[in-house]
């Protein structure tokens, strides 16, 4: 498999997909799928919590001052 770069939630979404579709022809063992999904999986949540957080940031930032 080819290394993917995964910075985005776009293409973690597209490497879950490919996972799926090897996993559904056989040419994936479960087992590396099952490995691949939960790492991309995790990955993904540790994106959309850094990505929440600097949204929080922006929002108290832009707020500071008007209280």
């Amino acid at each position: 498999m080819a290394q993917r770069s995964l910075k985005t939630q776009s293409d973690v979404k597209r490497a879950l997909a490919w996972v799926w579709r090897e996993l559904e022809a056989d040419r994936m063992p479960v087992s590396k799928a099952k490995a691949l999904i939960y790492g991309a999986l995790s990955l993904s949540s540790v994106m959309t919590e850094h990505d929440l957080e600097a949204r929080l940031e922006a929002l108290e930032n832009g707020t500071k001052g008007t209280e």
